[in-house]
C-alpha cells in the first residue's frame, strides 16, 4: 500500500495542496480539504498535515458507529457519511492530528488518497509531498524535478 510522504523542508506554505484537495472533493469551491498546512512560526517552517493511513488504525478502532473503514485497494481510511455522527472520537485518537471536522455537515474528514491518485501530491510545486510505498515513508531522497532537483536541465528537453 502507498501513503503520502511529507518532506516539510520543501514546503513553502503555498497551500496549493489544500486547494486541489478541496476541488477534488467539492466542486462548489468550499473548504473541504483533507490536508492542511500548519505554519510552525518558531521553526520558520510549514508542515502539511495529512492522514498517515496507520496500519493499526486508531481512528477506526475508536469509532463506535462503524463509520470508518479501510479501502481494500488503496488502503485509505474512508468515512461513511451516513454512519458518522460527528462525535469526533476518531479526531481525539489520531496521533497525527490529521483528521478534521466539517462544521457545516457535522462529519469528519479524512484523506481518502483521491482513490489512489492524490491531487495534493500531483500538484505540489515544490515536491514536498510524495506518494510512496509505506516502507519508503520518511526516507529522504532527491527530487527528480523542480526547484530542489540536483539534476541539470539540458536545453532542448
Amino acid at each position: 500500500m502507498k501513503v503520502i510522504d511529507v518532506i516539510k523542508e520543501r514546503c513553502i506554505g503555498c497551500r496549493i495542496c489544500e486547494q486541489w484537495c478541496t476541488w477534488q472533493h467539492d466542486e462548489s469551491g468550499g473548504t473541504l480539504s483533507r490536508i492542511h498546512v500548519k505554519r510552525l512560526h518558531e521553526e520558520y517552517a510549514n508542515l502539511p498535515l495529512v492522514c498517515h493511513q496507520c496500519e493499526d488504525t486508531p481512528c477506526i478502532n475508536s469509532c463506535k458507529f462503524n463509520a470508518l473503514s479501510k479501502d481494500a485497494v488503496t488502503g485509505a481510511i474512508l468515512v461513511d457519511s451516513v454512519a458518522c455522527t460527528g462525535c469526533r472520537l476518531c479526531i481525539r485518537n489520531c496521533p497525527y492530528t490529521a483528521i478534521t471536522y466539517d462544521r457545516v455537515n457535522r462529519k469528519v474528514r479524512i484523506c481518502d488518497l483521491c482513490g489512489g491518485n492524490p491531487q495534493c501530491v500531483a500538484h505540489c510545486p515544490e515536491y514536498a509531498l510524495d506518494y510512496v510505498p509505506r516502507e519508503e515513508r520518511g526516507k529522504k531522497k532527491e527530487p527528480s524535478k523542480g526547484l530542489w532537483s540536483t539534476q541539470e536541465v539540458v536545453k532542448g528537453e
